[in-house]
């Protein structure tokens, strides 16, 4: 079954690309339609609003959740035409404003970890990043349990130039790995762990949220500035990627203070503009139990 789906999809990707990005925004219009008004987990998606922005209407609710539904039909076909869309073209179509405070960290022999969150088309980045970076480009991504297509979207992810994936339980083999080598480690931070007894606890949105450890940990031991990255549209199909610097000095920080730092950044990016974000992801499935 495995293999069957594999070629199934892996054959609907290659038709999929055949599309001209005009017929696939007309084919996400009418996606971006069905999420709002079948409501794709609704439950999930006006919670984590409602529980954001108390301050806010129901009008003003339900506004931010249809532009939301919007941003996750054109970022998933965007992320499926991606794969067989040239560099070059994406090249042209996601920009990168200020690389050089990534660069000059590589350029002192220092590796970098760069985060960011799930906001707008974040997936293009790991085919883009490598070519704008001075180092060894590492993307940690979650591996897909069916093992075909796992390898399949590898490739596809892995097309830039030194850029290289490691599926998330490799995250630090690979630090260890390029200790030597100046290295831009890529994590999507915001995503939910699956350990309550390794996660980490920030105030996100007012509430106790867990976190990745990894964020925290390896540049902590490793003294590895981290650097947040945003995304922005600048029109439909056009991106620009800017970072700003979290922590230059990890190693002098206590437990969980990147952590926070990093969710405090996001929360801002957030609150200036939510409908880019991810809010269809199930951010606060697990509490924070008192000791």
């Amino acid at each position: 079954m495995q293999f069957i789906s594999y070629v199934l999809t892996r054959t609907f990707v290659q038709l999929f690309g055949l599309l001209p990005f005009s017929a696939i925004y007309r084919v996400a219009d009418f996606a971006g339609w069905l999420f709002f008004k079948f409501g794709y987990r609704e439950k999930v998606v006006y919670g984590n609003l409602r529980r954001c922005f108390p301050e806010k209407s129901e009008t003003e609710i339900r506004e931010i959740a249809r532009k939301s539904y919007q941003n996750l039909a054109d970022i998933t076909l965007e992320s499926i035409k991606g794969s067989t869309t040239p560099l070059a073209e994406l090249d042209r179509r996601y920009k990168y404003k200020n690389p050089e405070i990534v660069n000059r960290h590589l350029a002192a022999g220092r590796s970098v970890m760069l985060t960011g969150g799930h906001f707008a088309n974040w997936e293009w980045a790991v085919l883009t990043a490598a070519q704008n970076f001075k180092g060894n480009v590492i993307g940690v991504y979650k591996s897909l349990t069916n093992k075909y297509l796992d390898k399949y979207f590898y490739k596809t992810r892995a097309r830039g130039v030194n850029m290289t994936l490691k599926n998330m339980k490799e995250t630090f083999g690979a630090v260890e790995q390029y200790k030597n080598d100046p290295t831009v480690f890529i994590l999507v931070s915001d995503q939910s762990p699956s350990n309550r007894k390794t996660s980490q606890w920030v105030r996100f949105f007012n509430t106790e949220t867990a976190c990745l450890p990894g964020v925290d940990i390896i540049p902590r031991e490793n003294n590895m500035p981290v650097v947040f990255f945003h995304v922005e549209r600048t029109a439909r199909g056009f991106y620009e990627m800017s970072f700003s610097e979290i922590e230059n000095e990890p190693a002098k920080t206590a437990a969980g203070e990147i952590n926070q730092k990093l969710a405090t950044k996001l929360e801002e990016k957030i609150r200036e503009n939510p409908s880019p974000w991810l809010w269809s992801h199930r951010r606060w499935k697990m509490e924070k139990q008192e000791n």
